[in-house]
């Protein structure tokens, strides 16, 4: 029997779900909530929980301090239809701002796109922007981006 290297993932999926073992998110493409976490974390934050991790602290030091930073309370109290989403890195028009980093982690630019007619309004407009690329001439393009209006996630691109 000749056994291709393509149906080993499937195989030992199998073996995980008839052991009863659930298959691991990265293996599904989801981010875990470890990665959710690190996402609404600040860079100090995301060392100091990382350094933490690399001292072998205990599950629950690791939650308590994602408790006392507020993410924790952030990841419980979005819906769960949301959390489908964030957990495959996916938004939907109406995410909250905290929504959108848990899904992509934190821009890379941060534009206030807000017109003259949207200031009047009162109505505050910005585009965050995400995967860079600069071509020869230096210019960055961007391959995602989230347009808020209002703290609401109007529209976006993702390739």
């Amino acid at each position: 029997m000749t056994i291709r290297l393509t149906t080993v993932p499937a195989l030992a999926c199998l073996a995980l779900m008839s052991a009863g073992c659930s298959i691991p998110a990265s293996w599904r493409g989801e981010q875990t909530k470890r990665d959710i976490y690190l996402n609404l974390m600040t860079p100090d934050q995301a060392a100091e929980f990382k350094g933490m991790e690399a001292d072998w602290q205990d599950d629950e030091q690791l939650v308590l301090y994602c408790q006392e930073v507020g993410v924790y309370q952030k990841w419980h109290g979005t819906l769960p239809e949301r959390q489908g989403l964030i957990r495959r890195k996916r938004v939907a028009a109406g995410f909250l701002p905290d929504e959108v980093r848990m899904a992509w982690g934190p821009p890379e630019k941060v534009e206030d796109i807000s017109s003259d007619a949207d200031r009047q309004e009162s109505r505050a407009r910005s585009r965050w922007l995400y995967g860079g690329k600069a071509d020869r001439a230096g210019a960055v393009h961007y391959g995602r981006e989230a347009v808020f209006l209002n703290e609401r996630l109007e529209s976006f691109k993702a390739k």
